[in-house]
């Protein structure tokens, strides 16, 4: 019996935590796109935004709920399990379930179609593919561990060498910032109403990516011919949910940027590494120092779940 009040003590408070940050995130994340940093920056920070009530609720259950029933829950007691823990156990379960088979569902449907876009597929660099058929987006970055980029035959017939060699940088931006694995850490992090802040996050991505393949005014202005005339490429089935295409988010939007560009957007603010750092280990030293009250309170609180 302890060990089932355990579990449902724990699933409720991960189920309790994961729906109050989430539904945070929902109400104030708007706000973030008022920031003052650069596109990477604020891709970085929606990224972490949309997946901080999934983690933060599993390192919460895992660093302070269990502990704390482990330690101060006596072994031996009459008490029983709650309905309120059951049912939110019930929804714990059905949540994750729901979660493992959206990442799934993602990467065996992204599979099957890359899988099928490569078997007319030749090599043309080390990270990169030429793929003639027709229903291959222009350009488009498949693959999580290795990712790699797929180049459509139309994409190398219309683009100059310039345009070609700055889309492909804008690709390879990508891949650095691992945008495919993100896709499918976003489906993992299931909760309704998240759509618009992943699609923030796309185009923040996509922007992110635009300035780090520019380095002039020069590639500026390729970058943007490239977009204007690959989107007129783009097929009419959607991409797999685990790649990321050169044709995402708004063109005109993203073309209007680049023909704006100037030395002084080559590099935007970013807050320093050092401050993320420092509040890292702030945040660290803060929990050690109160780790028992910490404890402490959090069993105050599971006594009245259990009951």
């Amino acid at each position: 019996m302890f060990v089932l009040r355990e579990i449902a003590v724990a699933l409720t408070f991960f189920v309790l935590v994961y729906g109050c940050l989430s539904l945070i995130v929902l109400a104030s994340w708007r706000g973030l796109r008022r920031l003052r940093c650069s596109e990477k920056t604020l891709a970085e920070i929606l990224f972490l935004a949309r997946v901080l009530p999934m983690f933060a609720s599993i390192i919460f259950t895992g660093v302070f709920v269990i502990p704390s029933f482990q330690l101060l829950e006596p072994r031996a007691t009459p008490e029983g399990i709650g309905k309120l823990p059951v049912v939110f156990g019930v929804v714990a379960i059905s949540l994750v379930a729901f979660a493992f088979h959206r990442v799934f569902r993602a990467q065996t449907g992204t599979t099957r179609i890359v899988a099928r876009w490569l078997k007319s597929a030749r090599l043309l660099g080390s990270d990169l593919y030429g793929v003639s058929r027709h229903d291959v987006p222009p350009l488009t970055i498949v693959g999580l561990r290795k990712p790699h980029v797929l180049i459509s035959d139309l994409a190398l017939r219309l683009l100059t060498e310039n345009e070609m060699g700055i889309a492909l940088r804008h690709e390879r931006a990508h891949i650095h910032s691992r945008d495919n694995l993100k896709k499918l850490i976003f489906r993992f992090c299931a909760f309704p109403g998240m759509g618009r802040l992943e699609t923030a996050w796309a185009e923040a991505s996509e922007l992110a990516a635009d300035y780090a393949a520019v380095s002039n005014a020069s590639d500026a202005v390729d970058l943007a011919t490239a977009l204007v005339k690959l989107s007129r490429l783009v097929p009419i089935k959607p991409a797999p949910v685990c790649t990321v295409g050169f044709i995402t988010g708004s063109v005109s939007i993203r073309v209007a940027r680049l023909l704006k560009w100037d030395e002084a957007t080559r590099q935007p603010s970013r807050p320093p590494r050092w401050a993320a750092i420092s509040m890292l280990l702030a945040t660290v030293i803060g929990v050690a120092l109160t780790y028992g009250p910490i404890l402490v309170i959090t069993h105050d609180l599971t006594e009245l779940l259990v009951r």
